[in-house]
């Protein structure tokens, strides 16, 4: 869990980084302010993203136009897109020593079954059930081939 909270904390700096550099040239105010939140909320899987970019969304539309709002938004989703969703994932599995598919499946499941808690608790769920249910058992090598576990 430890090395996934370390990931996470490593790539929120240039996800939102990025975010704040776009944000600057379009004259929305106190860009580093939402550089932080960003950051804050990029530790909220799948959601955070909506979270982080609502507020200077709606500063952009206040003191700009309606496409300005759209760059705004169209920029954060692409740099979150690419970096999240396409690029982190991978050094996950990396870290967390589970292949990529059922890093996306628990937080579909979880999130059907709790919701949006359950989008947020996905990860450690899995690596939890991982750990309780098949580290002491090596001989269950079939079931850890399910878990997702590279053996």
């Amino acid at each position: 869990m430890r090395r996934y909270y370390v990931l996470n904390t490593s790539s929120g700096p240039l996800v939102t980084s990025i975010d704040g550099l776009a944000l600057w040239p379009l004259g929305i105010p106190a860009p580093l302010v939402w550089v932080i939140v960003a950051f804050i909320t990029n530790f909220i899987p799948n959601i955070g993203f909506v979270l982080g970019v609502i507020r200077p969304a709606i500063l952009a539309l206040v003191i700009g136009s309606p496409p300005t709002l759209f760059v705004v938004i169209g920029v954060c989703r692409v740099v979150n897109v690419v970096l999240q969703v396409l690029v982190q994932p991978r050094f996950v599995s990396d870290t967390v020593d589970i292949i990529l598919t059922p890093i996306f499946l628990p937080v579909a499941f979880w999130s059907f079954i709790i919701e949006p808690l359950g989008a947020i608790l996905a990860m450690p769920l899995i690596l939890l059930g991982r750990a309780l249910l098949l580290e002491n058992e090596p001989e269950l090598r079939w079931s850890r081939l399910l878990s997702g576990d590279q053996v």
